[in-house]
C-alpha cells in the first residue's frame, strides 16, 4: 500500500519541489530566465504540430523630453480703428512701383511776359527763358522787380552819369553785382555796379540792364543801361563815359549786347549766336570791364 501510494504522490511531490523559490543567495548568480514563449497548437489529421514561437517585444519608452514653457509673444500695438496688418505680406511687383522722375535742376530766370518794351524792335530783343547769368542776377532782379517809376529826362541821366563816373573802380565779385544802397555808400563798383545804381536812380521803367562786350574782341563782358528816351535808344555807360550816347550812333564792334533785363522779362540780342554753346552748357564770362 505504501508503494503504491508512493507512485502517486511522487508526481505531485517533484512539481511542488519545483516551484519552491531559489535560496536568496543564488538570485544573484542565477542567470535571468529566457523569454516566455507562447506555443500556438492547431489540429492537422489528429497530430499535434507546433508554430514558429511568437516573442512579444518588450515596449520601449520614449526618453523623457523636458518641456519648459516660453512666454507668449506681445501682440503687435495698432491704433484704434487700424487693422492689424497680416504675418506675411507678399511682395510688391516691380512693374506696380511709382516711378519717380528725376529733379532736373534748373535756375530760376526772369518771367518772359512775350511782350517787348517800347522801340525793342529796334535793338533786335527776344524773348528768352535761360541766360547764362542767371545764377548770379539775384540782386539784379530784386532792383528790377522793386523799381519805383519815375520821370526821367535827359538832364537827370547826365547828372547820373557824371556821378558815376566819378566813383572809384572797385570789383568785389566778378560775376554778382553789389546793391545800389552799398556801391552808393561806398562810392565805389565795377561797370556792373555801376549800372546797377545808376538804373535805380534813374527809375525808368522803359530801361533794360544790359550785358555785352565794348569792344567785340574784348575777353571780358561789360555791363550798362539802355534808356528809351525821345523815341532813341541811348547808352548810359557811367563806367566809360561821363555823358549819353545813342546807341545808333556807335559802330557794329562797340557796345555788342548780348541779354538785356527789364521790367517786361528778359530778352536776347542777335549777337547770342556767338554764344551758343556757353547757353548748352551754363557758363559765363566774368562782368568785369574797366577803362
Amino acid at each position: 500500500m505504501a508503494l503504491r501510494r508512493y507512485r502517486y504522490f511522487a508526481p505531485a511531490l517533484a512539481a511542488l519541489l519545483a516551484a519552491v523559490p531559489l535560496a536568496a543567495q543564488e538570485v544573484g548568480t542565477r542567470p535571468s530566465p529566457p523569454p516566455r514563449v507562447t506555443f500556438r497548437s492547431a489540429t492537422f489529421r489528429g497530430d499535434l504540430k507546433l508554430r514558429e514561437p511568437s516573442v512579444a517585444p518588450a515596449p520601449v519608452q520614449p526618453p523623457a523630453i523636458a518641456v519648459i514653457p516660453t512666454a507668449p509673444r506681445p501682440a503687435p500695438l495698432v491704433a484704434k480703428g487700424t487693422p492689424a496688418s497680416p504675418a506675411k505680406t507678399a511682395p510688391t511687383p516691380l512693374a506696380a512701383l511709382p516711378v519717380v522722375p528725376r529733379a532736373i535742376p534748373t535756375f530760376r530766370t526772369f518771367t518772359t511776359r512775350g511782350t517787348l518794351p517800347a522801340g525793342g524792335r529796334d535793338l533786335a530783343l527776344q524773348p528768352t527763358t535761360f541766360t547764362p547769368y542767371d545764377r548770379y542776377l539775384g540782386t539784379v532782379r530784386t532792383v528790377i522787380n522793386n523799381l519805383a517809376p519815375q520821370p526821367a529826362n535827359m538832364v537827370l541821366a547826365a547828372r547820373l552819369m557824371k556821378e558815376g563816373r566819378r566813383m572809384n573802380y572797385c570789383m568785389s565779385d566778378p560775376y554778382r553785382a553789389d546793391p545800389p544802397a552799398v556801391t552808393a555808400a561806398r562810392r565805389a563798383g565795377d561797370c556792373k555796379s555801376k549800372a546797377l545804381w545808376l538804373y535805380d536812380q534813374l527809375g525808368d521803367s522803359s530801361a533794360l540792364f544790359v550785358i555785352g562786350k565794348v569792344q567785340r574782341r574784348a575777353r571780358t563782358s561789360h555791363a550798362w543801361v539802355y534808356w528809351r528816351y525821345a523815341d532813341r535808344w541811348w547808352i548810359l555807360d557811367c563806367t566809360e563815359r561821363t555823358d549819353p550816347i545813342a546807341a545808333d550812333s556807335v559802330s557794329s564792334d562797340r557796345y555788342v549786347p548780348y541779354y538785356s533785363f527789364g521790367k517786361t522779362g528778359t530778352f536776347r540780342h542777335s549777337a547770342t549766336r556767338i554764344m551758343m554753346a556757353s547757353a548748352l552748357h551754363p557758363s559765363a564770362s566774368p562782368v568785369t570791364a574797366k577803362k
